[in-house]
Parts: structure tokens; C-alpha cells; sequence
């Protein structure tokens, strides 16, 4: 089932149906303004049919393209405003005359009033954007009911969605889940034969059935490229090769893959054209129902158009389908602004979905109990749930973090006992997946454990984690500095240390 809101239902919708029933509230003449009148009125048509009409203004239907074509034009001049305003004033119940100018509509007091009452829903309104509502405000306050009206209705007719009714989206039938793509049963069919039936030749099925443009066994084979499942290292051009071929058949991933890789630069330059081409796929994907386009859509507003509030609008449609990366790339815009409550509840939500890299933030939180009450237990629960997924998966972060504030020294505050062995086995495996941190952190260790012990072969471990940290791309001067700073204090203690003993 998926749920459309009602607009007429919410009085802080400004929406077609309100419209109509704030023009019929102010109308003197009842008898002309009915929901049929003044929808003709406001698109200035002659007739049309009243259960259409009836349907467009409790959105149970979008507006239709010819309707939309007459704001169209309107936008771009406002002469042709005119003739809707006149319309509307003679539906209110006023004289009617043809040709008023722009300075007799702009001192009428009825169109203050409506102006002000639409610009009343429109503030309260959460789906339209500062920017506009704040135009529609200065419009008004400058007594130019002309354009503020005219903007509140391009807003209602071409910018504003029409969600409103329950829509059963279950589909029966395999036919019906790929009636919106170029795919047949019969390739479905013999690729789900070879995923069944194929043991060691499985690969060799695949590609074989691959040259006959299978869009399944493309992807397939396009997604173990993209994995590096082949040599062990991902082969970028030869998994875009096989997602083109089932995208131009609009499988949703494929799509969705290919904009993926474009917009990272895996693909491409990253050029105008490429970012173009990836909002294309995106786009593709997203009107086959590809949820991770929904996100990924968010991301390219975000980072391409810097639409933060176009941004916002794409990640909670993913959220909605409970679409775990979503929540955090809303939680990370909530942690910008500085909303760490807001934060918080969004890694909350994608942790509950047991995304690891969700499940170390809000950890995190907990930890430093900073915006939130410090709760070490909760820290440490969610540390450890941020483990407990596919190893692919795991956060690195949260193996630091369990490492550094649990294990390495013990965390006696909620009964943790100290155990380097397994603080170090958790560093090591981050290091490897080449967190800097991790490696810092080692260093620091080792180095500590060296002037103790005065062991040779930890000298080699230094030595080899100092190389990785300086060639690693994120090593900066001030990283240098800090590390210089530590051993230097290490040197120091050790150095008292040795001398508290002697005595």
C-alpha cells in the first residue's frame, strides 16, 4: 500500500481544493461560485467536466499538462493573469468589467483579503520553500495582489504535489513487476534457471547467457566487476559496459549503478556532461521504483545543484521506505545546522535498521554525551551491534572506537575489564581497511610498548605503521605535528618512569 496525503483534509495545505473553498467562503453570489465555476474561472476555460473537476481539487488527480501549459505562459508574463483576476472578482461577486488595469486590481479589497488568506495557508505550508513564501509576503506587503496572487497560483498548479489518496501498489503477477521495463519473462526465466541449476560453471553460464544481452546476467556479471569478484579489484569500465546494456532495457539497478559510478567519478571525469548523463539514469531509476536512487538523488542536490531543501525533499522519500542511508544523510544535514536532538533521532532510526555506520554515531553521542545524556552502556551496546553485521559492512570507525575507549584501557565505569588483545586485533583490522586513526592509534601503542620493552621487532611495526601513515591521503602537516608531539611526551614519561623506579 502506498499512502498519498488528502490536501483538502489539511487546512495548512495550500493546495487547488483549498483555493477553491476559500474563493466560495468570500463569494456574495453562492449560486456562481461552485467548485466547476471557479476552477474554470482560475484557468480560464469555459467548461469542464464537474467530476474531473471534483477529482483535481481533492487530488485524487494531478493536474493535467493542459492546465499546466496555461501557467506555463503566465509565469514567464503576467498580462495573461489578468483575465483569471477579472474572473475571479466576478465569481467573489463583484462587478464584472473586462479590461480593469493592473493599478485598479491591485487597490481592490477583496483580492487583498483572498491574497492575504492563501498567504496564510502558504506560510504555514512546510512543502514550500522560504524563498517563496517570503516573495508571496513581499508582494502583499507592497500591495501587489497581481503577483503575489500570480505566484501563489503557478505554485498550486505547477509546483505543488497532488498526493491524496491510498494506492494498493502489490502486484500480482512477475509480468506485472516488469511492465515498466524492456524485459521479458523468458530472459528472467533463463537467468533464474542458471542461478538454480549451475554449480561450477556457474560463471561461465552467466556470461555465456550475458552475449545474448540478458539484461539479468548483465547486471550480474556488472555488479561482481563492480565488486572486484573477478581479480580482486574492481573493473569500473567493464561493469559499466554490462549495467549499460540492462539499463537500456530499464533494470532499475543497472541505472542506478551506472548514475552511482558517474557521479563519483568511477567512471567519467566528472565533467557537465557526465553529471547530466548520471541525473538521466537517476531519474530512469527512480521511476522504476529503485528506492537507493531516491537517496542518491538527495546526494546529487546536495552535492551537485547545493540544493540542501531539493536534497532534504529526495532523502525523506527514501526514508520513507525505511531506506537506512537515507536517515544518515539527513542526520549529517541536521548536524550542519547544528539540530544534534534532530541529528540523533535520524541515526537512531537508520541504527534500529542495524546500519553500522549509523550504529557508531550514535554511539558517539552517547559517549561524549554531548547534546544527549552520556550513557557509556548505551555507547558500548551500539559498538558492539555495529559489529555485528556482514564484515564487508562493518564500520571501521566503531572497531576504533571500541578499541580505543573499551578494551585498550579498560572502561571500568560500566564493568569493562581491560584486554589489549582484542583492542589490538580491532585496530589491526581497521588499520588494514586503512583507517588513519586505527594507525595512529597503533603507533602510539607500539611506540609506548618500545620504550618499555626496547624490542627490535616492534621497532619494524613502528616503522611500517610511520610509512603507511605518511603515504595515507589524508596525512596533513598537522598530522605530522601531533604525532611528533605524542612520542615526544612518551619519551618523557618513560623517561620519569624509569627514574621513579630506580629510586
Amino acid at each position: 500500500m502506498k499512502q498519498y496525503i488528502k490536501m483538502n483534509n489539511n487546512d495548512n495545505q495550500l493546495s487547488l481544493g483549498n483555493t477553491c473553498r476559500i474563493i466560495k467562503q468570500l463569494s456574495t453570489k453562492k449560486n456562481i461560485a461552485t467548485q466547476t465555476d471557479i476552477f474554470c474561472a482560475i484557468f480560464n476555460i469555459e467548461n469542464a467536466n464537474d467530476s474531473t473537476v471534483n477529482n483535481y481539487c481533492i487530488g485524487c488527480r494531478s493536474i493535467g499538462e493542459e492546465y499546466k501549459k496555461i501557467y506555463m505562459e503566465i509565469k514567464n508574463q503576467t498580462q495573461p493573469f489578468i483575465p483569471i483576476l477579472n474572473n475571479l472578482l466576478f465569481i467573489l461577486g463583484l462587478p464584472y468589467q473586462e479590461k480593469q488595469s493592473k493599478e485598479t486590481l491591485n487597490q481592490n479589497e477583496t483580492l487583498k483579503i483572498l491574497s492575504q488568506k492563501l498567504y496564510n495557508l502558504a506560510k504555514n505550508d512546510r512543502s514550500i520553500l522560504p524563498e517563496k513564501q517570503n516573495q508571496i509576503y513581499k508582494y502583499f506587503k507592497e500591495n501587489n495582489y497581481i503577483e503575489c496572487l500570480k505566484l501563489i497560483f503557478i505554485i498550486i498548479v505547477l509546483e505543488k504535489k497532488q498526493p491524496i489518496y491510498i494506492e494498493d501498489i502489490v502486484k500480482n503477477t512477475i509480468e506485472n513487476l516488469l511492465n515498466n521495463t524492456k524485459i521479458s519473462l523468458n530472459e528472467l526465466e533463463s537467468f533464474l534457471q542458471i542461478q538454480f541449476n549451475d554449480g561450477l560453471n556457474y560463471n561461465y553460464s552467466l556470461k555465456k547467457l550475458a552475449k545474448e544481452n540478458n539484461a539479468y546476467a548483465c547486471f550480474e556479471i556488472g555488479l561482481m566487476e563492480y565488486n572486484g569478484e573477478f581479480t580482486g579489484t574492481p573493473n569500473y569500465e567493464k561493469s559499466y559496459t554490462y549495467f549499460k546494456i540492462a539499463a537500456n532495457q530499464n533494470h532499475p539497478r543497472a541505472n542506478y549503478l551506472i548514475a552511482k559510478m558517474l557521479l563519483e567519478g568511477k567512471i567519467g571525469i566528472q565533467s557537465n556532461e557526465d553529471i547530466t548523463l548520471a541525473y538521466h539514469y537517476l531519474k530512469t531509476a527512480e521511476s522504476l521504483g529503485n528506492i537507493a536512487a531516491l537517496n542518491q538523488l538527495g546526494l546529487y542536490y546536495k552535492n551537485n545543484k547545493k540544493d540542501n531543501q531539493k536534497a532534504i525533499e529526495y532523502f525523506k522519500k527514501a526514508a520513507s521506505y525505511n531506506y537506512p542511508y537515507a536517515f544518515n544523510n539527513l542526520g549529517k544535514l541536521a548536524e550542519q545546522e547544528n539540530n544534534h536532538t534532530l541529528a540523533l533521532s535520524y541515526y537512531e532510526k537508520s541504527a534500529n535498521l542495524e546500519e553500522s555506520w549509523a550504529l557508531n554515531k550514535t554511539a558517539e553521542y552517547y559517549r561524549e554525551g554531548i547534546h544527549c545524556k552520556k550513557d557509556l552502556q548505551k555507547a558500548y551496546f551500539y559498538y558492539k551491534k555495529a559489529l555485528n553485521v556482514p564484515l564487508k559492512l562493518q564500520s571501521n570507525y566503531a572497531k576504533y572506537n571500541l578499541a580505543k575507549y573499551f578494551y585498550l584501557n579498560g572502561c571500568y565505569e560500566i564493568g569493562i575489564e581491560k584486554n589489549t588483545k582484542k583492542a589490538l586485533s580491532l585496530l589491526e583490522d581497521a588499520s588494514t581497511h586503512n583507517l588513519l586513526e586505527a594507525k595512529i592509534e597503533l603507533l602510539t601503542y607500539y611506540t609506548k610498548t618500545y620504550f618499555q620493552t626496547r624490542d627490535k621487532n616492534i621497532l619494524i611495526k613502528i616503522n611500517q605503521l610511520l610509512t603507511e601513515i605518511e603515504n595515507h591521503p589524508l596525512y596533513t602537516t598537522q598530522t605530522k605535528k601531533d604525532i611528533e608531539t605524542t612520542i615526544i611526551n612518551i619519551k618523557q614519561k618513560e623517561k620519569v618512569n624509569r627514574k621513579l623506579f630506580q629510586e
